[in-house]
């Protein structure tokens, strides 16, 4: 064996930085691949995958994976969260169905939550017209039934067998 004995281990680093001592494991894991409602069915994800990857990136196939789940994060917080003025990074982040951050009570603007204007229109909830609609696209006056489910409003043109019902 080559080397001396007991300096096989982590090496100290020399460039000055403070880290603390974080591996990064991937354990083997089944995922389920059935649809929704289905009953569960598991495939392991393939070995090959993870060698394909060490193979590629080599002695840097950590920083690889810890650049990869940074941009993901990063991606995901502009994507679908809001950020509040707490200093930790994990908690300052807030979904957009949280109307106030717990910790600092700071509350977001409709453009900091949404993002753009075309979202916040999107997940505005249009109120209901004040009165129902009177006339049908033929042009017909409709007419207002009582049936099972309360009262109705259909056309006589476009619907002559309603009537009867």
């Amino acid at each position: 064996m080559a080397g001396k004995k007991g300096k096989s281990g982590r090496k100290a680093r020399i460039d000055g930085k403070k880290m603390k001592a974080v591996s990064l494991y991937i354990a083997m894991e089944e995922i389920d691949t059935t649809p929704y409602g289905k009953s569960a069915k598991y495939r392991w994800i393939p070995e090959a995958y993870f060698r394909k990857f060490k193979r590629y990136f080599g002695a840097r196939w950590q920083d690889e994976v810890r650049r990869l789940m940074r941009l993901r994060n990063k991606d995901h917080e502009i994507k679908h969260l809001w950020k509040c003025k707490c200093t930790n990074d994990v908690l300052a982040w807030h979904k957009k169905n949280i109307s106030s951050c717990p910790q600092c009570h700071y509350e977001p603007t409709d453009f900091e939550r949404y993002k753009s204007y075309a979202e916040k229109k999107q997940n505005e909830i249009v109120p209901v017209a004040k009165a129902p609609i009177k006339k049908c696209t033929c042009g017909q006056t409709l007419e207002v039934v009582e049936g099972k489910y309360g009262k109705t409003m259909y056309c006589k043109k476009c619907n002559p067998n309603r009537s009867k019902l």
